[in-house]
């Protein structure tokens, strides 16, 4: 609720801003998240919270995965009695589950409230309601602090699954990708999309008014963004921005060097991919060399591996490099083709972070067993991880 707040609170330099900020903070919502020990007895679940005297539409604050609290500013409230009133900052509103219902604390702040910090000690209390599903209260122990009592309604925040067809205006640039499910909740939506192609997909973008969500987790895992007839992970969409712009499936780029779509967002990702490509035999030789060790001395050259991978020598320096972009995408010019090095080379430090990422994790475990001297796990462990890191770089190399 802070985001929303913090604009207005910036406006009360003057009593038209202020007036301003009023109409604008007209609903705030504070988005019940059930915790997980709760989710079979308890709904999905929020909090409306209408302030007095506001003319325009609700303002949506939170979302699926926001936390069951927010505070709605001095800036955003009427304030009856200024005597009353004081030196208030503004209102914490806490949310906690009650099976179909939610019990909701006020508390009213008398210090400059900073989110990060959890220590509040300036505060009065503001009442406590509990409120079931479909019921409305007021806030009323407000007054006593000068401050206009508003409403707060419990509403269902369940998604809704839209069908084909429904909902926000769809584009896809692609013919690999297809929408597998589409939610739409308070202030959000969630899409899946799935790859129907026979072809890993490497990386994808989703465009939706001025934000561009993308996924390549090739570059930190080696495995591609949605393998072949898979579907991917969740992805989540502001309301605003779906409602105003829709949704444009942007590019698709594959395992195999092509791609579909936006040519100027795809390039981008596969400068990445010929990176990766570039630099994963040179960490693929290294990863080689130190399963060859024998068992006596694999924590030493396990040790050893790390710290060389971190001054691996790039594949290819500034010059070969811009030469080789220069043959992979000839119809790019020098600008862009310097602005595609930056990702090339990114990718050449990718490769390296794949081994690296899969090393520092087994590192701690081989730490923990060689305390408690079970050398024999620990040896096990490290050519497990070197293996895995070894088959990754292999399918890399190999499409």
């Amino acid at each position: 609720m802070e985001a929303a707040t913090t604009d207005c609170h910036q406006l009360t330099q003057s009593g038209r801003a202020k007036s301003l900020c009023l109409l604008l903070v007209s609903v705030l919502f504070v988005l019940l998240q059930t915790p997980p020990g709760l989710a079979q007895s308890n709904p999905e679940l929020a909090l409306e919270i209408t302030v007095p005297d506001s003319m325009m539409p609700r303002i949506l604050v939170g979302g699926r995965h926001g936390v069951g609290s927010g505070l709605i500013r001095r800036a955003s409230l009427m304030i009856t009695d200024p005597n009353a009133a004081g030196g208030f900052t503004a209102i914490d509103v806490t949310t906690i589950p009650e099976g179909n219902a939610i019990r909701v604390t006020l508390s009213v702040m008398y210090s400059e409230v900073n989110v990060q910090d959890l220590l509040r000690r300036d505060y009065k209390p503001g009442g406590s309601y509990l409120i079931r599903e479909g019921e409305t209260a007021r806030a009323s122990e407000l007054s006593q602090f000068g401050i206009e009592p508003f409403e707060m309604k419990v509403i269902s925040a369940a998604p809704i699954v839209l069908k084909p067809g429904e909902g926000p205006r769809i584009v896809n640039n692609t013919t690999a990708l297809k929408v597998e499910r589409l939610e739409k909740h308070l202030n959000s939506y969630s899409i899946w999309l799935k790859n129907v192609s026979n072809k890993d997909i490497v990386a994808y973008g989703i465009v939706n008014g001025r934000s561009v969500l993308t996924d390549s987790r090739v570059k930190i895992t080696g495995r591609p963004a949605i393998a072949a007839g898979a579907t991917s992970l969740e992805k989540d969409m502001s309301t605003s921005d779906v409602d105003q712009y829709g949704v444009t499936i942007s590019f698709a780029t594959f395992s195999n060097g092509t791609f579909e779509g936006d040519p100027e967002l795809a390039i981008k990702f596969l400068a990445v991919a010929e990176g990766i490509k570039a630099q994963a035999p040179y960490v693929l030789r290294m990863i080689e060399q130190a399963l060859k060790v024998d068992d006596s001395d694999i924590i030493f050259a396990f040790e050893k591996l790390e710290a060389d991978l971190w001054v691996i020598p790039e594949a290819l320096f500034k010059p070969e490099a811009l030469a080789f972009l220069k043959t992979k995408f000839p119809s790019q010019d020098d600008k862009a083709l310097m602005a595609l090095y930056e990702d090339f080379k990114g990718g050449l430090y990718d490769a390296r972070n794949i081994a690296l990422s899969s090393i520092g994790d087994t590192r701690r475990t081989v730490k923990d067993l060689t305390e408690r001297s079970q050398y024999a796990s620990a040896t096990e462990s490290i050519r497990r991880c070197l293996n895995r890191v070894r088959e990754t770089l292999a399918k890399i190399l190999s499409e």
